[in-house]
């Protein structure tokens, strides 16, 4: 045991007196590689400076392959926000139109409400002279168009929040992405 590691230091500090020499060779002959052989130089074992890893998981394509994958995973997280936030902002959008109609026919709807009572009342006293028949249509229709205005809010509140809950997930997955770029992408993960 205590030889193998004897050996590993003697091969460790060989080959760095090795790569110094040629590094150094190298320079005298060419200035201009003398900095790329100086940062490709390892030190010798005690120097506390980093040193390239022996093996690289993959190679160098594995890196390559590894951080377009990344890539990729970033652009569609981006096209999905984008996308995401279109739904967002058109929910958003329709919610505010319905809640207009919603005021505009509530108003209808009291205002016929108290013209039916209205003549109600006057028809109970014996005035018979009001269109009850069409005070009844015209609450009915203005209670119609109320009715259909909650249903079209009730669905957009359906749709609008699960759009803003797909949204949401989507934006805690790219902060997880942005805050721990190691973790595993969306193809690492199925």
């Amino acid at each position: 045991m205590m030889m193998t590691k004897v050996i590993e230091d003697l091969s460790t500090d060989l080959g760095a007196v090795i790569r110094n020499e040629v590094a150094k060779t190298n320079a005298a002959r060419d200035p201009g590689t003398a900095v790329a052989a100086q940062a490709l130089a390892v030190e010798p074992a005690g120097d506390a400076s980093p040193r390239l890893p022996r093996r690289i998981s993959g190679g160098f394509r594995g890196v390559n392959d590894e951080l377009d994958q990344r890539s990729r995973e970033w652009r569609s997280t981006v096209r999905l926000l984008n996308q995401q936030r279109l739904h967002v902002e058109t929910a958003e959008a329709e919610r505010d139109r319905l809640y207009e109609a919603l005021n505009r026919i509530a108003t209808e709807a009291q205002e016929s409400g108290r013209s039916l009572k209205s003549v109600l009342d006057t028809t109970k006293d014996g005035d018979i002279s009001g269109d009850l028949a069409a005070q009844f249509v015209r609450s009915q229709r203005a209670l119609e168009d109320l009715e259909t205005v909650s249903e079209a809010l009730s669905t957009n509140l359906s749709g609008l929040r699960s759009v803003w809950e797909q949204y949401a997930r989507t934006i805690i997955r790219a902060q997880k992405m942005r805050d721990d770029p190691k973790a595993p992408t969306g193809a690492d993960r199925h």
